[in-house]
């Protein structure tokens, strides 16, 4: 009797399982095909370059980093406020399309994505990364020559540089 109940206690357990990789089948890898996409719901945004889905899945921002906003007894560094509010005016609430470059996850397990938010026809009409380099709100983070929207992200950092806008105001 003892295996028997031991034996349904497994069987439900691998059920529960196949259900959960049923219900969320978009987050069960940790690599996804180059170009792979899912379209998400915003639930809340944390700071400039990080924001959390519908479903509590936290995603950053693949390619750019933004300023840091005051944690664990550091300050915030300059911009990280408006940063965090040109995010949120963009993606908070809304729904998103990730695209993914391979490794979909970091090393604190968030969701590694380039994000797009899309016009009232479905269609990609802003691409985040971009609009947050455009008005000198991030930097490009570990983005090896090379890579998908290399050209695009260097030529609107350059552009935020020689403008002298957000964080290139004082340099």
């Amino acid at each position: 009797m003892k295996h028997l109940t031991l034996k349904i206690f497994f069987i439900i357990l691998i059920l529960l399982l196949f259900l959960a990789v049923d219900i969320y089948p978009q987050w069960n890898n940790l690599y996804f095909p180059y170009g792979y996409s899912v379209k998400a719901k915003v639930a809340r945004v944390i700071d400039g370059d990080t924001f959390v889905l519908s479903d509590s899945q936290h995603v950053r921002l693949l390619g750019i980093n933004c300023p840091e906003v005051a944690r664990l007894n550091k300050p915030a560094e300059p911009y990280s406020s408006e940063a965090t509010l040109k995010t949120k005016s963009l993606i908070e609430n809304k729904i998103v399309k990730l695209t993914f470059d391979g490794n979909s996850h970091d090393n604190f397990g968030r969701i590694l994505a380039y994000v797009w938010l899309s016009d009232i026809n479905g269609k990609d009409s802003i691409f985040v990364q971009a609009e947050l380099l455009k008005q000198g709100l991030s930097r490009i983070s570990h983005y090896p020559k090379g890579k998908r929207y290399y050209d695009l992200f260097y030529n609107l950092r350059r552009t935020a540089i020689r403008k002298k806008i957000g964080i290139w105001k004082n340099d």
